[in-house]
C-alpha cells in the first residue's frame, strides 16, 4: 500500500494558514514580537506537513519558521534551502530565507534583519509549549485524513510482517521486515520482544534473540507529522489458561477505557476507569507497571495520561491507550467523535498468520 497524501495542495495551504493566524493570535496573547519555531513537531503542525529534519532522532529539524505579523519566513542554512523549497515548504507561498551553512549566528541574523532590528521578544518553542501543545491535540478532518492513511498502512505493515515470520527468525529480522514495509514512513519506535521478554520488558528493543513460541511487535509511526501507534502478536502455540485469562482482562480495560474516551472527559477519568477494570479483571497492580497511553498527534504522546490527570478530551483529539499486563497488551490509535470512536488503526480485514494465531 503506498504512501499519497490525500490532502492538495489548496487544502494544505488553507489549513497552514488558519494555523499561522492563530499562532500569531497566541503570540500577541503573550505580547510577543514573533514566534521562532524549530521543533518539528511545531514546524509541520503549523505547515500542515512539512519535514524539515535531516537527523529522524532529532527533535528540532535543520532551519527554523519565524512568523509575525507582517509576514511568515522559512529560515534555512543554505545546504538546505533547496529541498525545502521544492518538496517541502514551496507550495505553502512561504518565503525561504537562506543563510551560509557555516555562520554560526546566521539565523540570530536573519531574524533580526526581517523584523527591523526588533527581535526582542521573539517567542521560541519552549516559550509557547503549553498552547502549541494544546492546538497540535486539537485534529481537524484533514489530519483525520491522513491518520487515516497512515493508520491503515502501519497496521498492515505489522500485521504482514508478522503473518510473514517464522520460528528461529531474530527479532532484529523482524523489525528490518517491519521497516521495508514502510516505505515513505518514518518509524520513531518499533518494538519486538519473543518469548520471556515480553514479560520481563515493557519497552523492549530488538535484539539477536531468536523467536521460539511467540512474538510481540510494536510500531509508532509517522508520516506528515502526524503518528499512530499499535501492537500486535503472533503466538506458535495455544495461549496456556493464564495466557487466555490475562488476554481477556487486558481486552477488557482497553474496551472500558475507549468507551470511557469521550468529549468533555477529562484524562483522569478514562484512567480511573482502567484503574477499575484492571482490579475487577484480578490485576489491581499491573497498571502500575507501564504507562497506559494518552494524546497522540505530533508526537509519539502529546500527554501521556496519569492519575487526575486534568486535560480535556476534545472531539476530534487521537488517543492511543496501551493497557498490558506481563505477557499481554493492547493498543490501537483512535479517534474521538461525539458518538462514539474510530480505530485508525483497525485490523486488516481477511489477515491471518499462517501456523499460528495473531493478537493485539
Amino acid at each position: 500500500m503506498a504512501l499519497e497524501d490525500p490532502l492538495d495542495g489548496d487544502a494544505r495551504r488553507r489549513r497552514s494558514a488558519e494555523r499561522l493566524d492563530t499562532l500569531r493570535a497566541v503570540v500577541r496573547g503573550r505580547d510577543g514580537r514573533a514566534a521562532l519555531l524549530r521543533t518539528r513537531a511545531n514546524v509541520a503542525w503549523a505547515t500542515a506537513g512539512a519535514q524539515h529534519h535531516v537527523v529522524t532522532s532529532a527533535a528540532e529539524g535543520v532551519g527554523a519558521l519565524l512568523v509575525a505579523d507582517e509576514g511568515t519566513w522559512f529560515l534555512a542554512p543554505n545546504i538546505e534551502a533547496a529541498r525545502l523549497r521544492d518538496e517541502e515548504i514551496g507550495e505553502l507561498g512561504l518565503d525561504i530565507v537562506e543563510h551560509d551553512w557555516w555562520a554560526p549566528d546566521g539565523l540570530e541574523r536573519d531574524v533580526t534583519r526581517l523584523l527591523g532590528g526588533d527581535s526582542g521578544s521573539v517567542l521560541s518553542d519552549a516559550d509557547l509549549d503549553a498552547e502549541l501543545r494544546a492546538r497540535r491535540s486539537r485534529l481537524d478532518p484533514l489530519d483525520h485524513e491522513r491518520m487515516g492513511r497512515l493508520g491503515a498502512i502501519g497496521a498492515a505493515a505489522v500485521e504482514g510482517a508478522l503473518a510473514d515470520a517464522h520460528q528461529d527468525m531474530t527479532e532484529h529480522e523482524l523489525a528490518a521486515d517491519l521497516l521495508a514495509r514502510l516505505p515513505g514512513i518514518r518509524a520513531p519506535v518499533v518494538l519486538v520482544a519473543t518469548d520471556d521478554r515480553i514479560a520481563r520488558f515493557r519497552h523492549p528493543l530488538p535484539t539477536a534473540r531468536r523467536i521460539h513460541a511467540r512474538v510481540m511487535l510494536v510500531l509508532v509511526a509517522e508520516a506528515w507529522g502526524l503518528h499512530v501507534a499499535l501492537t500486535r502478536f503472533r503466538s506458535w502455540r495455544p495461549d496456556s489458561e493464564d495466557v487466555q485469562r490475562r488476554w481477556a482482562a487486558v481486552a477488557t480495560v482497553q474496551g472500558a477505557m475507549h468507551a470511557a474516551s469521550r468529549p468533555g472527559v477529562i484524562l483522569g477519568e478514562v484512567f480511573a476507569t482502567a484503574r477499575q477494570a484492571y482490579a475487577d479483571a484480578g490485576f489491581p497492580d499491573e497498571w502500575r507497571d507501564h504507562h497506559q497511553g494518552g494524546i497522540i498527534a505530533y508526537e509519539g504522546r502529546e500527554r501521556v495520561a496519569v492519575p487526575d490527570d486534568p486535560t480535556t478530551i476534545i472531539e476530534g483529539m487521537a488517543l492511543a491507550w496501551n493497557p498490558s499486563i506481563a505477557g499481554v497488551k493492547v493498543e490501537d490509535t483512535i479517534v474521538v467523535g461525539a458518538d462514539g470512536h474510530w480505530v485508525v488503526t483497525a485490523r486488516a480485514k481477511g489477515r491471518a498468520s499462517p501456523g499460528g494465531s495473531s493478537r493485539g
